[in-house]
């Protein structure tokens, strides 16, 4: 078994070899296309001739390559089960994700990068919630502190007249219970009128 996998994977390691070898023929045409001169085209259409047969030829090497791994159920079998590093795969990513292992993999890092931004957005909502709820505490208890002190100022103000009464030396019983009279008159009494 293992001659027939070395034979097999021989001839694809040669396929593979001209494969490369004519993919950088056509690479390097490509990068050297000449310049056509004044409106004398011919220069493209010659590049161009050759360019298609480049292009044919490695057609051709990759129809082979596909021939030999098809050729030998033993390879294809062992090129299946093979684990490609993911590395090599980022290599090979050549389409813009569409390599199915690093599209999912840049997918994934998208959605974690994403979803670090709203951990920390929810972070930022909550520190604000927070500070809000702190300031609008801070405000409640100085209007209770207000009004404790406007009930403690209103609930002494008839003490600190009778202070100043006592001071004063005007004390009586009438002028304490009645404010608004001069100790020295009499309490009036009021008659009901029938």
């Amino acid at each position: 078994m293992s001659s027939s996998v070395n034979a097999g994977a021989k001839a694809l390691q040669e396929r593979l070899h001209e494969l490369i070898t004519r993919l950088a023929a056509t690479t390097e045409l490509v990068k050297n296309w000449p310049e056509s001169k004044d409106d004398d085209a011919s220069i493209h259409v010659e590049t161009t001739t050759k360019l298609i047969s480049h292009i044919n030829n490695v057609i051709a090497s990759v129809q082979r390559v596909d021939g030999v791994v098809k050729a030998d159920a033993l390879l294809r079998k062992n090129l299946q089960e093979c684990l490609i590093p993911l590395d090599l795969l980022d290599l090979l990513d050549h389409g813009n994700g569409l390599n199915p292992d690093c599209f999912s993999r840049a997918l994934l890092r998208e959605a974690l990068g994403q979803l670090a931004g709203l951990k920390r957005r929810k972070l930022a909502l909550e520190m604000l919630g927070a500070a809000v709820q702190s300031g609008l505490n801070r405000e409640v208890a100085k209007e209770r502190k207000k009004q404790q002190k406007e009930n403690t100022s209103t609930s002494t103000e008839p003490t600190k007249k009778k202070r100043k009464l006592e001071l004063s030396g005007k004390t009586s019983s009438s002028a304490v219970d009645s404010p608004g009279q001069d100790a020295k008159e009499p309490p009036t009494k009021k008659q009901s009128v029938s």
